[in-house]
């Protein structure tokens, strides 16, 4: 650049793309971080940078020589620059003299001087700066310390740093937008859900609470089927208590049973999950149970992953990994917990950085978590009936309350249904079934406070929404 001073280091350019190659990984740490269009001045080093970015989230997470060679070559102007730089051998090269665990360092590195490219295209004093003994010890904030009486329109970023904007100005746009296309989420399984929360939007996270052994899984294997295997979309389930094969036979029980998935047409459909996983079905059960094992391998797009570590740092790098690899858009977690400790400041932290990466990333996220024991004594649910972690209710978006309803108190209550017609009755509770009711907590989509009522058979899986629950 001019003045005879170079702003640019191209040997942290170089290692740091050689990092990422190195330990493919890394790249769910930087990917938000990294602006190449402004933070590599080295053409060839941006171009392959560029090409793992997308190799990284449409083509495979691990890198060998073959799978770099088959994904540049499915573009021909692509491959034929990636020849021309020297192909594999370049990439080896850097990643031979790249040290991941310095790659912090590199991209310090990067980013000052991008910092400085910036300042100097709007005619800042720059050189002042880099002429400055302390100079090769300074950060980007640095830099921006140096220069802070005016940044505005700086186009890089610095640890995820935002700018504001000005409120209301587009407000018209928005207006329209909404009236073309209205704020409505993918469709949720339950319709007062999806009524209430105006369908599952991106950034929102869904709590849903109950008792130990009252079937919070079972719920979320619902809403998490209908999401990733029935509309194909792709969706991360993390567990930390069950194993696979329990949430297998959740699958086949819940698609079996539950009309939403199109197997069961009638009463005599029904199948008991203790007998998928005790092999006692009867044939016209596993015919129609291997239907819907083939149409599951056809559709499904759920990853399933348990977690033995599941601290917040394990839970952020899994769901940005999947996000961005493989394009997930709905995360479940079941269920909220601390690691290694039941302090509930803890859980809330956890609470928060899930609702955090729902914002950041634009996904959907679900999370189920434990109510007290306590819960079954009160017929008023609060968020106070949580586990260890009363205060995460300031920070989901959805937060809903559940508890099975004592069959010797049905008399108390009537059920408010729609009917065939649209219409809306009040029915007695069947004492031959059970039923859960729902405290809507919190909504950040519609009202609040709102009590439903679901009829629930774990046995089979069976989740059916009824309507609201009127106390008399």
């Amino acid at each position: 650049m001019t003045d005879n001073i170079e702003m640019f280091d191209l040997a942290s350019e170089a290692l740091f793309v050689g990092a990422l190659y190195k330990k493919p990984i890394l790249f769910v740490d930087y990917a938000d971080l990294i602006k190449s269009k402004y933070d590599f001045e080295d053409q060839d080093i941006k171009f392959l940078y560029d090409s793992f970015d997308i190799y990284y989230r449409t083509f495979s997470q691990e890198i060998s020589e073959t799978k770099v060679e088959i994904f540049m070559s499915r573009d021909n102007e692509r491959y034929k620059r990636y020849k021309t730089l020297g192909g594999w051998k370049t990439i080896e090269k850097q990643m031979e003299l790249a040290d991941p665990d310095d790659i912090a360092n590199y991209f310090e590195n990067i980013k000052k001087y991008s910092l400085l490219r910036e300042f100097y295209r709007k005619g800042f004093p720059v050189q002042k700066l880099m002429q400055h003994k302390s100079f090769p010890k300074m950060k980007a904030e640095d830099v921006v310390k140096f220069m802070r009486f005016n940044v505005d329109n700086i186009n890089t970023v610095i640890g995820g740093g935002k700018y504001s904007v000005l409120l209301g100005k587009d407000l018209k746009s928005k207006i329209e937008q909404w009236r073309q296309s209205p704020d409505i989420g993918e469709e949720i399984p339950f319709p007062i859900w999806h009524s209430l929360f105006r369908g599952w939007r991106k950034g929102k996270l869904i709590v849903d609470g109950m008792m130990s052994g009252n079937g919070k899984s079972r719920r979320a294997s619902k809403v998490a089927a209908y999401i990733g295997i029935k509309k194909s979309i792709p969706t991360l389930v993390l567990v930390n208590e069950q194993e696979k094969e329990e949430w297998d036979a959740m699958m086949a029980s819940v698609i079996a049973n539950n009309k939403e998935f199109g197997f069961w047409k009638s009463e005599k459909d029904y199948i008991e999950e203790t007998d998928i996983l005790l092999g006692q079905c009867t044939e016209e059960q596993y015919k129609r149970l291997d239907e819907i094992a083939d149409w599951v391998e056809k559709n499904t797009k759920i990853y399933f992953l348990q977690m033995d570590k599941y601290g917040d740092d394990d839970l952020e790098r899994e769901i940005k990994k999947h996000v961005l690899g493989l394009g997930v858009k709905y995360v479940f977690y079941d269920t909220l917990k601390g690691y290694k400790t039941d302090n509930w400041e803890t859980v809330k932290q956890t609470t928060t950085k899930l609702k955090d990466l729902c914002t950041e990333l634009k996904i959907g996220g679900y999370a189920t978590i434990q109510l007290t024991d306590d819960t079954i004594m009160t017929d008023e649910l609060t968020s106070m009936n949580i586990a260890n972690a009363k205060q995460l209710k300031h920070v989901v978006d959805h937060l809903v309350l559940e508890k099975r309803i004592d069959k010797r108190k049905y008399d108390k209550y009537m059920m408010k249904v729609q009917n065939k017609d649209g219409s809306w009755g009040e029915i007695p509770l069947d004492l031959n079934k059970t039923y859960y009711m729902q405290r809507i907590d919190k909504n950040r989509g519609g009202a609040t406070g709102l009590d439903l009522i679901t009829e629930v058979d774990l046995g089979k899986n069976l989740w059916i929404e009824k309507g609201y629950l009127i106390r008399l």
